[in-house]
């Protein structure tokens, strides 16, 4: 019997299949389910963990929590996180406080830690400058600063020179 020669690595294949299963909680799901069928079906656990890129060990307590739960016992739990420091009306008056000139809340440009003691000021809750700066892209801001002397074109280097010289 001759194997099939295929054109791209197999492991190449192999793991972009498992990235398609693992891409989305249904997917997951389904690939659990189709693991614990194939266990129930007769395969041997270490084979079905073979196949489906898993570990044995993951495969036998799937099995079990399917025989004793139910398949939608394998589903993915909802992750919550932690709750959220400001609210959806507060983000947006944030939003409007970084439209308006810096210098009405006493800094000189918005950035992470101006913002996080605008926040203090405003609304009286503490976030880190890093966690500003993630409230900036959030919102939609770019990390562009504004120039403090003129760029290298050409046409502005005498302005750039006379700039240098004071």
């Amino acid at each position: 019997m001759r194997r099939k020669v295929f054109c791209r690595d197999i492991e190449t294949l192999k793991a972009e299949g498992r990235e398609i299963m693992d891409s989305t909680i249904d997917s997951r799901y389904y690939n659990r389910v189709a693991a614990v069928n194939a266990v129930l079906s007769g395969v041997s656990p270490a084979d079905a963990a073979v196949w489906f890129g898993m570990t044995g060990r993951i495969l036998s307590i799937w099995v079990k929590k399917a025989d004793e739960c139910g398949f939608d016992s394998l589903r993915d739990k909802p992750r919550p996180g932690a709750p959220r420091k400001l609210s959806e009306s507060q983000l947006e008056e944030v939003d409007k406080m970084i439209q308006s000139p810096p210098g009405d809340f006493g800094c000189s440009v918005w950035d992470g830690p101006s913002l996080s003691s605008a926040i203090k000021q405003k609304f009286g809750i503490d976030l880190s400058a890093r966690q500003c700066q993630r409230l900036f892209r959030k919102l939609g801001y770019s990390k562009i600063r504004p120039q403090t002397y003129p760029s290298k074109d050409s046409e502005q280097s005498e302005a750039r020179e006379s700039f240098k010289k004071k």
